[in-house]
């Protein structure tokens, strides 16, 4: 358990590092671009991230399960044999689907709301190549556990995207297509370098005859699931202006609130799913290794704490946001309706963070399958929730359909894991005791920040925020929500339990 808490805590370090880049660009981006430039932008970035799923995906994770396997056999022909297979396999998919993307980019662009997208996708195309490349050495550093190594490379990616963008925005290029054009710069800035981790570690390559299949095999219903998700993310994006235009919006006006909700407001409420992120990025090999070797009371613990702990991290930022999201909106894009959205979609913190968890862990114990029909399940709903309401739809209607979607996708995972591994629903009551203290949470945030309001928006907003998580984390250690010793070092408990049943056993021996 040491070892997990101390790579969480590296990969959250750098994550936090790499999300606050990103963050600081998406805010000059959105002032650069404006909403409506956003939107076009958001638009073809999610059919890209389809694309970059179609092709990538499943390999790095299945690569990272296959090396930590063959790591523990000490086979170093099989693992440098399942390098060499997917990198084989990531390159020919992403030159087989971006030929099919090109020969078909006219029925393609009918489908966006303005052309701008499709011609923003073109010069994204680049980055879906490399990104196959990239794919292959990044699952086997995964494998070796050498997150440092890995998170350093993302954090390069970050660097340089900014770098390019603005370096073209200072030149004076056309900026909507430049920033297209720093992505798939990043992404072969990260290819190359990741190439060259891999052999500086002694990565080698080899024949791929025994790996190729199984490789394929096992990363095609991954890549099944991720292609799914970033596909209802792209149908979302164009359903939503769509339904917008239904209403009565412009096209124009569509793409801003698409811009200003998905664009800047969802990107705010996935800080905190950093930690989550990070602690699910590390149980892939920590549990797969585990299961190798049928240690399951270890596969046990790691599962609940690990949801547990993606609960609690979740509830101690929805009052933050609940409270002053469009304080938060104001001052970082100074956007009022991403504002207001983020206040109303603070809550969804909680069913994407468990969602984000459960279905990592269903990578890991050979779940794919079920993880896919659970997450076509939720996607369903979703659809089936937004188009209900076609001729009334608003942008709240498609809040209660993540609400309902991951909330029900986390269910049935959760349903599924227990069944396989025998895990008890000891997250259950975090889970109720985090919901009680939001609300209390949220009118001291709110209660302070009146008072305050007269400082800068920085420290007010600021001061307000940290007052609101030091009360509900304190809360939280009062009523026994915060469990820190249970999940940074559970084995040490154990130990006078089983002193005491040996005072116990001596004294009948006596």
């Amino acid at each position: 358990m040491k070892n997990i808490v101390k790579a969480v805590f590296t990969l959250t370090l750098f994550s936090m590092i790499d999300r606050m880049l990103g963050f600081v660009f998406k805010i000059y981006l959105s002032r650069e671009l404006g909403a409506t430039n956003l939107g076009i932008y958001q638009v073809a970035l999610s059919v890209f991230f389809v694309l970059l799923t179609l092709t990538t995906s499943g390999i790095p994770l299945i690569v990272s399960k296959m090396t930590a396997k063959f790591k523990i056999a000490n086979d170093k022909k099989s693992e440098h044999g399942t390098v060499t297979a997917a990198l084989i396999i990531g390159v020919i998919l992403s030159l087989l689907v971006c030929s099919v993307f090109l020969l078909f980019s006219d029925s393609v662009a009918k489908m966006f709301a303005t052309k701008q997208s499709m011609t923003i996708l073109l010069f994204l195309l680049p980055g879906v190549l490399f990104s196959g490349i990239y794919a292959a050495f990044r699952g086997n550093l995964w494998g070796h556990q050498r997150y440092t190594t890995v998170s350093l490379i993302e954090l390069l990616e970050q660097v340089v995207r900014i770098t390019v963008c603005i370096i073209l925005f200072a030149l004076g290029f056309d900026k909507l297509k430049m920033t297209a054009v720093s992505m798939s710069a990043a992404c072969a800035a990260t290819a190359v370098t990741c190439a060259i981790c891999y052999f500086a570690f002694k990565g080698k390559m080899a024949s791929p005859k025994k790996t190729l299949l199984p490789l394929l095999k096992q990363s095609t219903p991954i890549t099944l699931i991720r292609a799914s998700n970033s596909i209802v993310s792209s149908l979302v994006a164009l359903a939503v202006p769509f339904l917008l235009v239904r209403t009565g919006m412009s096209v124009a006006e569509s793409m801003a609130v698409y811009g200003a909700s998905v664009g800047m407001a969802f990107p705010l409420l996935y800080i905190p799913i950093t930690v989550v992120g990070s602690l699910a990025y590390v149980l892939i090999p920590t549990l797969s290794t585990a299961m190798a070797k049928k240690d399951m009371a270890s596969v046990r613990r790691q599962i609940e704490q690990a949801i547990s702990f993606s609960i609690v991290v979740a509830a101690l930022f929805v009052p933050v946001f609940r409270a002053l999201g469009k304080e938060i909106g104001m001052f970082v894009y100074d956007n009022e309706m991403s504002g207001k959205f983020l206040s109303s979609c603070a809550w969804l913190l909680i069913p994407v963070s468990v969602e984000n968890i459960t279905s990592s862990m269903m990578n890991s114990l050979d779940l794919e399958k079920s993880s896919f029909f659970n997450y076509g399940i939720g996607a369903v709903l979703l659809f089936g929730i937004m188009f209900a309401f076609m001729n009334k739809f608003r942008i709240e209607i498609m809040i209660i359909g993540y609400a309902v979607s991951w909330t029900v996708s986390s269910v049935l995972d959760i349903i599924r894991i227990r069944k396989k591994t025998g895990i008890k629903l000891s997250f259950v009551l975090p889970l109720i005791k985090s919901a009680a203290l939001v609300f209390p949470s949220t009118i001291l945030i709110k209660s302070l920040y009146s008072l305050i309001s007269f400082m800068p928006k920085i420290l007010s907003v600021g001061i307000s925020s940290l007052a609101g998580l030091a009360f509900i984390l304190i809360l939280g250690i009062v009523f026994g929500i915060f469990d820190f010793a249970s999940f940074f070092g559970k084995k040490k408990a154990e130990k006078p339990r089983k002193t005491v049943a040996k005072k116990r056993k001596r004294v009948k021996a006596s």
